[in-house]
């Protein structure tokens, strides 16, 4: 019996023929071009089996590098859970920030002095704590959440792009070069080194000490890589340092599913792989196991729109099932209330069986921004339905302007709420001065914050008239309900109004601003008191924390809430993909400057994020598209365009005469013909005449039909 026949008999592992030809690779570079769905994982553990059972390699000469901890531990399980019986031997699978880690432990051996991290939970300096610091002694002010991490992330792209000048770098944040450099001077001087820095002196010490970087190379004849695409340069010219000598690189990748440049990963790398490793040799994993056929036929068609990639042809062996869903909105609560619909209906098309037992339905709403997370949060929580939500940080409710707008009502039920009212005097577009503030400060505690203005402080007229106003309009405040007293503060007081000028004056986002507060009238919009409203803050906040009791639930749906980027590697048997426009997918900036420069290669890696998220899908894909906010019109992605493209060509190509169609008003019927018959851009200009059941004959525009979705073929 051979390798592959055991495989099969003894651990239940089937390969196509594909995955065989690179789980027999021994020698030499390889490239894998793994597709969503292909199996990649199972084929990297059965390729190590394959070199220690067959080839005689000793297990403990493969080293397998991975992104993350999580797909760390996934691939040792299984490859343990499987073969580890027989295996005894360690294959060491590792991180490339743990790899790097220890390479940096040797070195602090030879030189007899240890370096201190300062990032993880347990660690006496904190990394972000010494950058606030940095920035407050630079900038004489104050780094938001949301700011702060924008800086480390481009702090952790200068060191993953090798960057030397980077004094010229496009950043958002103020006086990038100066916070840079006086980051880098503490930690030198304090010995300190932080996440990123574990990849740039491991990079320095091999290449500055050869007899370390000579052991290495010889404890791991074997190397293997994870995820290749989302390699950076730095990380890239470790993994080339590592395999140069025994050139034994089984690099696995998926160039349609490099995300990350904002972190300064190159799918340059991966394209100019056969360039950089003479006689690689190339397996190209075109197999979706996961989706069904309308999904991968799909998302094939979609990705090839991008021009800088690997020509893939993906096919799938499983059935078709519902085709994807392209559905307009009119706003946010009209999504809201979709995704809640399908959710409580279960996503009935959806068959869930695991071995002939019955399981949970795992659902995903997926988005390209954490921010889209809250109203999904707040509907689900309402309705008792269980869900975990997958991302990094989210700072809304601590953000400065979630803060200033709950002190305007915090006021409004407290009028002696001195506190609030120092965070909002000068907002409120009435005049009021530091001094007055300074008043109040100082005043009789006992009573309201406005009357001890009036009579501490000498006063003009008009300005005893115009605090009198104010009083009164608090006290009008204190009785609207939530939505009403968010617009009042947005229209009477101006406040976004203020805002506007203030983000012009900061070079901020206005937009990004707006939609914080466009999302607090989204959560008002479901309470009646301003009590309620801010209780339900407080607990969206803590939920968001991980205080979710309602997690504890049974609910025949696993639902899981995530961003486009953290949902890579994983699936779902049914996915919404929302908030489908421009603005937040592929952004405007990014259309901007694809429109001026021509420059594609931001626009194609959105492009590939939202094919990340249609290939999330088992079985059900819905993509969602409200038409305005903020009683705005918004534009529905160019991606959600091009897929709608797709899928009316599709359906143009398919329709014939005889066949058996449903129009949403008509009913049901069958094709008499369709003219012109000949058409070089399907769809375009053609008209489609039906014959219906009930009788009537009628002559229809194709085009029309499809773009409001009224017109399907019975399958």
């Amino acid at each position: 019996m051979n390798f592959f026949d055991t495989m099969k008999s003894k651990y239940g592992i089937d390969l196509n023929a594909e995955q065989r030809k690179a789980a027999c690779h021994v020698t030499g570079p390889a490239l894998i071009l793994a597709g969503p769905g292909s199996g990649k994982t199972t084929v990297i553990t059965a390729r190590a089996t394959y070199l220690i059972r067959e080839a005689g390699v000793d297990p403990r000469s493969i080293l397998t590098l991975t992104f993350n901890k999580a797909a760390q531990l996934e691939m040792d399980k299984r490859f343990s859970r499987l073969y580890g019986a027989e295996i005894p031997e360690k294959v060491h699978f590792a991180t490339l920030h743990s790899f790097c880690n220890r390479v940096v432990r040797d070195y602090e051996g030879m030189k007899g002095r240890t370096l201190k991290r300062i990032e993880g939970n347990d660690q006496d300096v904190s990394k972000h704590q010494l950058l606030k610091d940095i920035y407050q002694n630079i900038n004489n002010s104050r780094i938001g959440d949301d700011e702060l991490e924008n800086l480390i992330n481009e702090i952790g792209l200068v060191k993953n792009s090798l960057i030397k000048d980077f004094e010229e770098l496009n950043t958002s944040t103020k006086k990038f070069s100066l916070i840079y450099k006086a980051y880098e001077d503490y930690k030198r001087s304090n010995l300190l080194i932080d996440f990123d820095d574990m990849l740039t002196y491991a990079f320095n010490i091999l290449s500055k000490y050869p007899a370390l970087l000579q052991r290495y190379r010889n404890r791991y004849g074997y190397i293997q890589v994870d995820e290749g695409q989302d390699l950076s340069k730095i990380q890239f010219e470790i993994i080339k340092l590592l395999s140069a000598q025994n050139r034994n690189l089984f690099m696995v990748a998926d160039d349609d599913q490099s995300i990350y440049g904002f972190r300064g990963a190159e799918p340059g790398n991966i394209l100019d792989f056969e360039k950089q490793f003479e006689g690689c040799r190339i397996f190209r994993l075109e197999n979706n196991y996961r989706s069904s056929e309308n999904i991968v036929k799909l998302s094939s068609s979609f990705i090839k729109q991008n021009k800088n990639r690997y020509e893939k042809n993906h096919v799938t062996c499983n059935l078709a099932a519902k085709e994807p869903e392209i559905v307009k909105v009119r706003d946010q609560q009209e999504q809201l209330k979709f995704v809640l619909d399908r959710l409580k209906s279960g996503i009935n098309d959806i068959k869930c069986e695991n071995g002939g037992r019955r399981r949970k339905k795992q659902v995903a709403v997926l988005y390209r921004n954490n921010l889209s997370s809250i109203l999904i949060a707040d509907l689900l929580d309402r309705n008792k339905l269980p869900f975990k939500v997958r991302q990094n940080r989210l700072y809304f409710f601590k953000h400065w302007l979630v803060q200033e707008v709950t002190a305007f009502l915090h006021f409004a039920l407290d009028p002696q709420d001195v506190e609030a009212f120092s965070k909002i005097y000068y907002k409120m577009n009435r005049y009021i001065s530091k001094a007055m503030l300074e008043c109040a400060m100082e005043g009789n505690g006992g009573r309201p914050v406005i009357d001890r203005i009036m009579n501490g402080v000498e006063l003009k007229p008009f300005q005893i008239n115009s605090l009198q106003e104010l009083k009164l309009e608090f006290s009008n405040l204190a009785k609207k309900r939530p939505w009403n007293a968010l617009e009042y503060i947005k229209t009477n007081f101006n406040y976004l109004d203020s805002i506007r000028e203030y983000c012009r004056l900061a070079g901020l986002s206005f937009e990004y601003l707006w939609k914080l507060f466009d999302i607090l009238q989204g959560i008002a919009c479901n309470c009646q008191t301003l009590l309620e409203f801010l209780g339900r803050l407080t607990e969206l906040d803590n939920l968001f924390e991980g205080d979710n009791k309602i997690k504890e639930q049974e609910v025949d749906l696993d639902i899981t809430l995530s961003t486009m980027h953290s949902s890579k590697g994983l699936e779902y048997d049914g996915v919404f993909l929302i908030d489908l426009i421009n603005s937040e997918l592929p952004g405007d900036k990014v259309l901007e400057k694809a429109s001026e420069t021509k420059d594609l290669t931001e626009l194609e890696e959105e492009r590939r994020l939202f094919y990340v998220g249609m290939t999330r899908a088992r079985q059900e894909l819905f993509l969602i598209y409200p038409a305005s906010a903020n009683l705005e019109k918004h534009m529905p992605s160019i991606f959600v365009k091009e897929v709608n493209r797709l899928v009316k060509n599709d359906f143009a190509v398919g329709l014939g005469e005889g066949m058996i169609v449903k129009h949403s008003k008509f009913g049901r019927g069958a094709v008499i013909s369709i003219e012109p018959p000949d058409q070089p851009n399907p769809i375009s200009g053609q008209t489609v005449e039906i014959k219906f059941f009930n009788g009537t004959v009628k002559k229809l525009d194709l085009q029309l039909c499809l773009e409001n979705r009224i017109l399907e073929i019975e399958k």
